[in-house]
């Protein structure tokens, strides 16, 4: 459609901040508070209604075609018709407000629609002076800075940790989980489902943050504010919806809004067949990403509108799956690989379900034997992915996964994952699988960066914070583990393992009150054994073997059936405190028990970590030295081919255990003098209270190693929580 040039300079993005008032007939219109009064009713209007009545009433009698309204109500984002006619409705609705109809909006078949007013405009709206037809540069959004609590710089002088101040450019968005208002309650997946499509889209655009579901979900039913939601994830803007499924139609409602002022940024209703279901959610992460000017490459925008099946029913069992999938127990995973069974059922060529079914049936399989891993379902369902769309973003993620969790291949899981980051920045499975494998490899400084990310993308997901803080504690950072500790048992005052993190440090800091004042009434669960092992740890340092052998024996009572690896943990503990309290007899009944228990287990499973660093502790409380240093040769060895330097310290130090009982002082005091330099090995501190040293003591090698400068570097780390 051909204009002349001041006619076509209307035709502009409508930005409703910077539009004059205006008055069609009785009817005042306000676009900059989204409001209309006639005769002292006052009603408030969406913001993409307002945006069309203006976009409508500056064109002053011309006709406004639907490509036009696209480009200035819509900023250019792809909408269906039904997005346009559906505020053509409510624009003809606030005409009714005017009494004798204000004005009168004509369909022109086939080419737009014109606005006929009863009267002149009292103030007639001005396009802005800028001839751009798409998007002004981004406006500024404020942020806060609480869900963010610290960012980590590494120096050469040691970790240090400062809170972020406010990132007021970056647009950041949290979608908050959808109200299900379908008469059947039982719908609610479907709900559910569809907000986990718009953020997983929206999560695809790298030049915005989008907070993980996890820590959206905490607002489920909570009767929390917007400011408050915006303050605790750290993001300028926040998403709320709902959705209405009735038979084969839906309705989905959608409104951003920006935290710092309550203000509606943007809001639509969209009525749809549920065959249409993948554009509206397309639409909304479109919309969204233009309304806060984050820039979209074409193979995001490519991404963010693929259609991932063209079977309703295969994509109705997808959204049931997503439930279930989100869930972390064994049952409700085993119910979401059968929903995705029978999604890629009803649709073989359903690659994103494939790769959901390898994802998690890899991480239900992790430590499983590599034979077993890859003749299972995990590597059959990544292998159909990768055959069917190699490219998409959901099946590099499932192979990173796969790598780490199903085949514990680290090196190939660290290049895949790092490749998925850098492309789908904020998917936090990702990211998360990336921080545990750099941790594996040893890369300590990368690792740490790594769950930093992560703890802006997932800020309420307790076990982020903890492993940072585990991550800090192996790197003798102390002072910044105890703050990241303290922060996070604001939240979580209950959380064992964060408490186990924050004894461990004061245990390396040689600071055994602190340490038994952070364990006091830790609440545990039965397999908790990585706390049951600070625990144990905190006895042995405070000599208190009786009530340590006591305490596992009580343990161990509460819960007769546990599991072949808790039961052999508990009497190896036993064992220990019971031999060092001078109880051979019992501590040989213990540990010959876990003995028993951990060859049964390696039979079965024979890379078990678990048991193959309990082998050397074990044989060496039997006096059986010969199988217990070849029991921790073997297991270095087997954690060695295999990349995982977080396991070949926990075996090197078992070894060490073995060296410094056996009576062989020199190696055992050069194999401590190698270990107390390395990431996640004893302090001297440590070394100093630890019984199981005490055949070295008084050895002038050892006793020197207790007195060096580590001694004095170690005293500029011992500061409280507070320290900076």
């Amino acid at each position: 459609m051909n204009r002349p040039n001041e006619i076509r300079s209307l035709f502009v993005s409508v930005d409703l901040a910077r539009e004059p008032d205006f008055v069609l007939g009785d009817l005042q219109v306000r676009p900059s508070l989204r409001r209309v009064i006639c005769n002292g009713r006052e009603e408030a209007v969406q913001p993409r209604v307002m945006q069309v009545l203006v976009a409508l009433a500056r064109a002053r009698g011309e006709v406004v075609s639907r490509e036009e309204l696209v480009g200035t109500c819509w900023d250019g984002v792809v909408v269906g018709d039904d997005s346009i006619t559906h505020s053509i409705a409510k624009v003809r609705q606030l005409a009714d407000l005017g009494g004798a109809q204000a004005f009168d909006i004509e369909t022109i078949p086939k080419v737009g629609y014109r606005l006929r007013a009863t009267a002149e405009p009292a103030t007639q709206t001005k396009a802005p002076e800028t001839s751009r037809y798409f998007p002004r540069s981004p406006p500024t959004y404020a942020a806060s800075v609480s869900g963010m609590f610290l960012l980590a710089v590494l120096a050469f002088a040691g970790w240090e940790y400062a809170r972020p101040g406010p990132s007021a450019r970056e647009p950041s968005i949290a979608v908050l989980p959808f109200a299900n208002l379908s008469s059947d309650r039982n719908a609610g997946y479907f709900a559910a489902g569809v907000r986990d499509e718009i953020l997983t889209r929206l999560a695809k655009i790298g030049s915005l943050k989008v907070i993980s579901r996890t820590s959206a979900d905490q607002f489920a039913g909570r009767s929390a504010n917007i400011r408050q939601v915006a303050n605790e994830l750290d993001v300028a803007n926040v998403l709320e919806g709902n959705v209405q499924k009735s038979g084969n139609y839906i309705r989905i409602n959608v409104q951003l809004i920006r935290a710092t002022t309550d203000e509606h940024l943007w809001a639509e209703d969209y009525d749809r067949k549920a065959g249409d279901l993948f554009s509206v959610e397309s639409e909304v992460a479109g919309a969204i990403a233009t309304v806060l000017a984050a820039k979209v490459t074409p193979g995001e925008k490519t991404e963010i509108a693929a259609r991932p099946t063209d079977s309703p029913r295969a994509y109705d069992l997808y959204l049931r799956g997503l439930v279930f999938a989100h869930k972390d127990d064994g049952t409700s995973l085993h119910t979401a690989i059968q929903l995705f069974q029978q999604a890629v059922a009803a649709d073989p060529k359903f690659a994103v379900a494939w790769a959901r079914l390898a994802s998690i049936q890899a991480h239900m399989h992790f430590g499983d034997d590599l034979a077993t891993v890859q003749r299972g379902a995990a590597h059959a369902a990544l292998a159909k992915a990768l055959e069917l769309n190699p490219g998409l973003a959901e099946v590099q993620t499932a192979k990173g996964l796969y790598l780490y969790y199903g085949e514990m291949n680290y090196s190939a899981a660290e290049r895949e994952l790092k490749r998925i980051h850098a492309r789908w920045p904020n998917n936090a499975d990702a990211l998360d699988a990336l921080a545990l494998v750099l941790r594996r490899e040893g890369k300590w400084k990368e690792s740490t960066n790594a769950f930093v990310k992560l703890v802006a993308l997932d800020p309420l997901v307790p076990s982020h914070r903890t492993l940072l803080a585990w991550n800090l504690v192996a790197t003798h950072n102390f002072a910044a583990a105890l703050r990241v500790t303290d922060d996070t048992l604001k939240i979580w005052p209950d959380n064992a393992w964060t408490v186990a993190a924050r004894a461990v440090a004061y245990q390396a800091m040689g600071q055994l009150d602190l340490a038994d004042a952070a364990l006091k009434n830790v609440r545990l669960a039965p397999d908790n054994t990585d706390v049951f092992r600070v625990i144990w740890a905190q006895f042995e340092l405070k000599r208190q073997f009786g009530n340590c052998a006591a305490y596992f024996k009580g343990s161990l009572d509460q819960d007769p059936d546990a599991g072949a690896d808790v039961t052999a943990f508990f009497r190896a503990a036993m064992a220990e405190c019971l031999h060092l309290a001078g109880d051979a007899k019992g501590a040989w009944e213990n540990y010959s028990r876990a003995l028993e228990l951990s060859l049964v287990a390696l039979k079965a499973h024979p890379n078990d970590m678990n048991f193959l660093n309990l082998l050397p502790i074990v044989y060496s409380g039997l006096h059986d030295s010969r199988m217990a240093m070849a029991s921790a040769n073997h297991a270095i060895e087997i954690f060695r081919a295999s990349n995982d330097a977080m396991e070949v310290m926990n075996a090197d130090y078992a070894r060490l255990e073995v060296m410094a009982t056996s009576g062989d002082r020199g190696a055992a005091i050069a194999e401590l003098s190698r270990l107390m330099k390395l990431p996640g090995g004893p302090t001297p501190a440590l070394v100093r209270l630890d019984p199981e040293f005490d055949r070295l003591r008084g050895d002038p090698r050892f006793e020197k190693l207790l007195h060096s400068d580590a001694v004095a570097n170690q005293a500029g780390l011992v500061r409280g929580p507070d320290a900076r």
